[in-house]
């Protein structure tokens, strides 16, 4: 028995020596798989107005729109010893492409809009791009849009295109508001706390406004503005009352602003002066209030020009007088949804040159700058896709019809 256990023993013995690997794999644990590194998962949505989303958890996403406006626009001017004739366009009144999302956190956003249609290309314009720029929701207080995008003044400017109720702006916005420019704005919606009614802007710009493709006299572009919400949360970035909310909400806001050293006639838009620049002073106050389908906006605008023209000399020359445009104006705009999506809208506004100003301004302030008009709108998907007709008369301040330049409008707007 002994003699068998011995032999036993040194087989063991031998095997081992013989199969050190063998021996050790035995003994030592089984080794650990390094696990695969952790991926976001990829999320793909869309909805009608909304677009294609693609996102890749908090690292990147993008989202893809398109809006179109298919256009019929009559011009039926005043009888008037100038006999312009009457004159309808049938267009594609704007062409839009957004692409938006985030970029390696969700705080940062950005935001592309490209402009397409020949209508887009306002002022001379040259570039297709309408909004480009990054948006950091660095803080609940205080937030960083960089890049072009809205001069934040007054409310009727900055609501967008696709949420208006009627085909175009009222006269006064046009003339004596900011448009777009090349900036920094620091901005927060609830300022000092979550549920707080209080935000504000605060901008520096280029003072140029878009598609500046050549040089100017240095200056800059300042805009300050304050909205207050006391009632709660109201969308006032759109026209019309479409949830037909039951409790009353109104937005309360004001902005001032200075253009330092700008060659644009219309502060940020307009034609460029040859002769040189001036200082345009901006303020405006604006009140949105929507209750049970029922809305209402009112805006005060003011401009003033630090020279009511610039002096200088042509390539010949010849003294030169280019002149800027100085005033004052107001807007109403009210408007009733029905239980079923149709709407309501009436427009009033009046558009009040400066003495001393741009006399081209102030005749058509005098001979057009009373607004007064009217529409339909029947939402099929709410503002991303509606067909809407408006008349618009810009007449004297009487009212005399007779005299007054009529617009008539009717679109399909839709955003996919």
């Amino acid at each position: 028995m002994l003699s068998m256990r011995l032999a036993a023993v040194s087989a063991a013995v031998i095997s081992s020596i013989a199969s050190p690997s063998a021996a050790h794999a035995q003994s030592a644990p089984a080794a650990r798989e390094t696990p695969a590194p952790a991926t976001e998962p990829t999320e793909l949505s869309g909805a009608p107005g909304k677009g294609f989303t693609a996102s890749f958890g908090d690292a990147f996403s993008l989202n893809l729109r398109s809006r179109i406006q298919v256009r019929y626009q009559l011009d039926v001017p005043s009888d008037t010893p100038d006999d312009r004739p009457t004159q309808q366009a049938v267009s594609i009144g704007t062409l839009r492409v957004w692409l938006s999302g985030h970029a390696l956190t969700p705080e940062l956003g950005y935001m592309i809009q490209l402009a397409l249609a020949a209508r887009d290309y306002r002022d001379g314009a040259t570039s297709h791009v309408y909004d480009a720029y990054l948006d950091w929701r660095a803080h609940r207080d205080a937030s960083l849009r960089v890049g072009q995008h809205f001069v934040q003044l007054d409310r009727l400017r900055t609501i967008r295109e696709w949420a208006l109720q009627l085909a175009d702006r009222p006269r006064p916005v046009g003339e004596l508001t900011l448009d777009r420019d090349v900036g920094i704005t620091l901005y927060s919606d609830h300022f000092l706390g979550d549920s707080s009614p209080l935000a504000y802007r605060v901008g520096v710009f280029g003072g140029g406004g878009i598609n500046l493709a050549t040089g100017k006299t240095p200056g800059a572009l300042v805009v300050g503005r304050l909205e207050l919400r006391p009632l709660g949360e109201i969308d006032d970035d759109v026209e019309g009352d479409l949830e037909r909310r039951p409790e009353p909400r109104i937005a309360l806001g004001g902005g001032l602003a200075a253009n330092v050293n700008t060659n644009r006639v219309r502060s940020t838009t307009g034609a460029t002066y040859a002769g040189g620049t001036t200082d345009y002073l901006h303020a405006a106050t604006d009140l949105v209030f929507k209750w049970r389908g029922i809305a209402l906006q009112a805006e005060y605008l003011w401009k003033d020009a630090s020279d009511d023209a610039i002096e200088s000399t042509d390539e010949g020359g010849m003294p030169r007088a280019e002149a800027t445009r100085s005033g004052h104006g107001w807007v109403l705009q009210a408007s009733y949804v029905l239980p079923f999506p149709l709407e309501v809208i009436g427009r009033l506004s009046r558009l009040i040159a400066r003495r001393g100003t741009d006399p081209r301004l102030v005749s058509e302030s005098v001979e057009l700058g009373q607004e007064i008009g009217g529409g339909l709108t029947y939402y099929l998907n709410g503002h991303r896709f509606k067909l809407q007709a408006d008349w618009i008369a810009r007449t004297t301040h009487d009212f005399d019809l007779d005299r007054a330049d009529h617009v008539l409008h009717a679109q399909l707007d839709a955003t996919f």
